[in-house]
């Protein structure tokens, strides 16, 4: 079913009842293509393949749809389309193979310009070769504005499915997106991230997060969010893991008094904040406190107003999700 455009409906509507009426009518061309091609994942691969022209405003060359500003060259078929007929040619063949699926014409903003497709069930069809589904998705979204409502669970899918077209470049990509969505489901059931899933994870975060900057500030968002959950959540399972463990200097058990460690954090900033709390955290590891706690002490301190001050700002613990979310660590994993 051929509907009315998603925006932009002066010019795309044109465009449309120029489609509808080459259905109606029993276009023999169109007719020749269906059935030719047969699918409508043949008939993306077909399209695809078509070398691009890109319209130059030439008012000679067309035939134009005038209701759009510029107006826009429209042959259906034509040997070298530019987005708008990739666009109109898919819409009319793929009523004919299919024309129960509710199908419209869209166009959204992109880095390279405007760029209009075909919008099937909701979804952009992908029929130039230098978009992606992510960028068309998230034009899609800035322009209904509408607010975003998601589950932890919803949020991880999506995640993963951002990441997954990025993945999809090298070798093994999207068999690691599909483990690194199990692990964050995983981890928000309670279960922590497993050790062997954590490069994954961390992969799949910073993709998602450079993919979603299409989807503007919100997509950036929920990926941060989600992040940050994910973070917390490993953080509360190691604890939980290492329950009944008592956290010693030496022969002296630390407990959280704001006085002792208060006088710790001055005197580490009187030495030198970078220095002092460096010397401090050595000298806590040489002591059998491994960094991981003394974070773990900065956090239950926050929450009662205090903090361990330089001692508490050391780099990410190594094997963590924090750490390995680093751009050096991703590379290295890609």
């Amino acid at each position: 079913m051929i509907g009315l455009p998603a925006n932009d409906h002066a010019c795309l509507g044109q465009i449309t009842e120029v489609i509808t009426e080459l259905v109606r009518s029993g276009d023999p061309v169109i007719a020749e293509l269906a059935e030719q091609y047969g699918t409508r994942s043949a008939l993306v691969c077909w399209i695809r393949s078509l070398p691009q022209r890109d319209d130059e405003g030439d008012p000679k060359d067309g035939p134009k749809a005038d209701e759009c500003n510029p107006p826009q060259r429209i042959r259906i078929p034509a040997a070298d389309p530019n987005c708008v007929e990739r666009a109109a040619l898919y819409l009319a063949v793929a009523e004919l193979l299919d024309p129960r699926t509710m199908r419209q014409l869209a166009t959204v903003d992109t880095p390279g310009g405007p760029h209009t497709f075909p919008v099937e069930a909701g979804d952009p069809v992908v029929l130039d070769p230098t978009m992606t589904r992510n960028a068309l998705r998230g034009g899609l979204y800035r322009n209904s504005g509408g607010p975003v409502e998601m589950t932890p669970y919803e949020a991880v899918d999506w995640i993963c499915q951002l990441a997954a077209e990025a993945a999809s470049t090298f070798r093994g990509g999207v068999e690691r997106m599909a483990r690194a969505r199990e692990a964050m489901r995983a981890c928000l059931a309670g279960g922590g991230l497993a050790a062997d899933a954590l490069e994954d994870v961390a992969l799949a975060l910073v993709l998602a997060e450079r993919e979603s900057r299409a989807y503007g500030p919100t997509g950036v968002l929920v990926v941060e969010t989600t992040r940050e959950v994910l973070a917390e959540l490993e953080a509360r399972a190691r604890r939980n893991a290492r329950r009944g463990v008592e956290l010693r200097v030496g022969r002296y058990e630390v407990r959280p008094y704001p006085g002792s460690l208060g006088a710790l954090a001055r005197i580490g900033g009187r030495v030198g904040s970078r220095v002092g709390g460096a010397a401090l955290r050595a000298f806590l590891v040489t002591q059998g406190v491994p960094p991981s706690l003394v974070a773990e002490l900065e956090g239950e301190l926050r929450r009662e107003g205090l903090t361990l001050g330089s001692i508490a700002a050391p780099a990410p613990v190594p094997g963590t999700l924090a750490a390995l979310a680093a751009d050096a660590v991703v590379k290295r994993a890609a």
